[in-house]
């Protein structure tokens, strides 16, 4: 089995790639630098550097289709948003005109959850638990902003983990912030700012052909980076029926099939709200690795109509990002005291989602690019100020 990664110069292809590993399964990663993660990785067997996806998509598209046809791939997997929305897009032409699987919904479903503005209208419709959320514009800022309140977020409809999203304390901010956020990324929202207890919490959870659940793995995330909201960088494992109870309700109304990863806050007051929906793999999916869940091996046996194997659900783990983690030392002020330590670095539960004793050249690669990044004052001052 010949399993193709799409964006595997990310951080998830590290664990992907290792679970694909595990079952004897070939892993060819498209990748668009060799200085990442998924380059130095020793679990993607052929590293192919392609061209820019964001850039070149027509290209990116006549790459992609060469490649598949003269290596006789069998599978294709997206591993970030901008290859997920465009395997989703041109998922029926690959699937019809070539032999191969494309583990990504069709573009209806997908843009569903992947468009921020309409799984908030979705969540309203359903009785699912948000935040309160608009459609934003200079000629709507006065009735939007008095629904919605303030503080607030701009949240693009189509971006990627924390980009182009802005905290706003007031309608002049709006006006000084949603002209440069719209030009670059498009129709936005304004969305209730959630003051919570300083966790959130992730569910993965796949729901197969037969429209059955299986396992989910439920985080709660405890240190992020950006400090005012950002990437994971410690979670731990734990046990929620709520949680997941609320993600199966919105994946059974939206019909949806295949894995699904939620974001999830909590508010100081105890509610619970969904705040995104990633139709593909999080970087936090080693998580459900260490906890003994092969979310990868799930997607390839559902969409080759096989049984889909048992797993036994280990929580109680604790997950660091430590490229991330890094950084969250140097520029938090509760470096010292945030429960439990960050010297925590070699217990048996304890685990790295950047790189291991088995695949250690990642973690150093991921460390540096790091560095490069925040030594640039303005990518550094952009994150800073989120």
């Amino acid at each position: 089995m010949k399993v193709l990664l799409l964006d595997a110069h990310t951080v998830q292809s590290l664990s992907v790639a290792r679970s694909l590993k595990d079952i004897g399964y070939e892993v060819h990663g498209f990748i668009e630098s060799k200085v990442s993660y998924g380059f130095v990785s020793r679990y993607i067997d052929y590293k192919i550097i392609c061209p820019s996806l964001l850039k070149e998509s027509e290209k990116y598209l006549s790459f992609l289709l060469d490649y598949i046809l003269y290596n006789n791939i069998d599978i294709i997997i997206p591993l970030y948003n901008d290859s997920a929305e465009f395997l989703s897009l041109n998922k029926e032409y690959i699937e019809d005109n070539f032999s191969v699987k494309c583990a990504i919904p069709s573009y209806n479903t997908f843009i569903k959850a992947h468009d921020k503005e309409k799984l908030m209208l979705f969540c309203e419709k359903y009785g699912i638990p948000h935040p309160k959320t608009s459609y934003i514009s200079l000629d709507n800022l006065d009735s939007v902003a008095k629904y919605v309140g303030f503080p607030a977020l701009i949240k693009p409809n189509l971006s990627s983990g924390s980009r182009g999203i802005k905290l706003v304390n007031s309608l002049f901010d709006v006006k000084q912030e949603l002209p440069n956020i719209e030009s670059e990324f498009g129709r936005s929202t304004l969305q209730e700012y959630i003051d919570n207890s300083g966790s959130y919490y992730n569910v993965m959870i796949y729901r197969d052909r037969y429209r059955k659940f299986h396992e989910s793995v439920v985080l709660k995330i405890m240190r992020y980076f950006p400090l005012k909201g950002g990437t994971s960088c410690y979670c731990e494992t734990i046990n929620n029926d709520f949680l997941v109870e609320i993600c199966q309700k919105t994946l059974n109304v939206m019909d949806w099939v295949g894995f699904a990863d939620f974001d999830i806050m909590e508010s100081k007051s105890g509610e619970y709200k969904i705040i995104e929906v990633n139709p593909r793999v999080p970087a936090s999916i080693h998580a459900a690795y260490i906890s003994g869940i092969n979310f990868p091996e799930m997607m390839i046996k559902d969409l080759l109509k096989e049984n889909i194997p048992i797993y036994n659900n280990n929580v109680g783990k604790s997950m660091r990002f430590f490229g991330l983690d890094v950084l969250w030392f140097i520029f938090s002020s509760n470096r010292f005291k945030f429960k439990p330590s960050w010297f925590r670095l070699f217990e048996s539960r304890v685990y790295y989602q950047d790189g291991s004793i088995y695949d250690p050249i990642p973690m150093v690669v991921g460390i540096l690019q790091g560095v490069i990044k925040y030594l640039n004052p303005s990518y550094r001052k952009s994150k800073l100020n989120k």
